[in-house]
């Protein structure tokens, strides 16, 4: 299907990177790496964005607490999937779904928390597609945190790849 600017191909991922923040759109998925001396607002910035162009989006959280502390993680929006004990405590999973504020808020919190120990990747699912992607990728390049952007086109796959430009 031919995107709005004529013949380009309808693209399989969009990567924005910069020093401290990489994100790879798919139509299925969307894949964020946060280093750890990123600016922390960025990671509201980002993730508000991602929820106002699509709230269905949603993340898997896998958390160790105590059994008391799930229903702390449920009254704040997330939704427990499963729990299983560990030793003392319990691995949860949880589903964070974009469209809960408090949800998101407490998700943003604890990857901002994470990014101070350590570099964090985390996976989104969404049903993204061209206009979606591209709505993002707009979005995304208001935040002038970005200097590469490689785009891979269905056509460029049995090529030489997607093109790559600069920002």
């Amino acid at each position: 299907m031919p995107s709005s600017s004529g013949n380009r191909p309808e693209p399989v991922s969009i990567e924005v990177s910069g020093s401290t923040v990489s994100i790879v759109l798919t139509q299925g998925a969307i894949n964020i790496w946060f280093g750890r001396k990123l600016d922390k607002s960025l990671i509201a910035k980002i993730l508000l964005i991602i929820s106002k162009i699509d709230g269905t989006a949603e993340h898997e959280k896998e958390v160790l607490c105590r059994f008391e502390e799930i229903s702390e993680f449920e009254n704040n929006g997330y939704i427990l999937t499963s729990y299983a004990r560990k030793n003392e405590k319990y691995r949860a999973i949880f589903v964070v779904p974009f469209s809960n504020s408090r949800a998101l808020e407490m998700f943003m919190e604890s990857i901002s928390h994470e990014t101070e120990k350590e570099d964090v990747k985390i996976t989104l699912y969404w049903r993204g597609g061209r206009i979606r992607m591209n709505h993002i990728k707009e979005e995304l390049s208001r935040l002038n945190c970005f200097s590469t952007l490689n785009v891979v086109y269905k056509d460029d796959l049995a090529g030489a790849g997607g093109r790559r430009e600069e920002s």
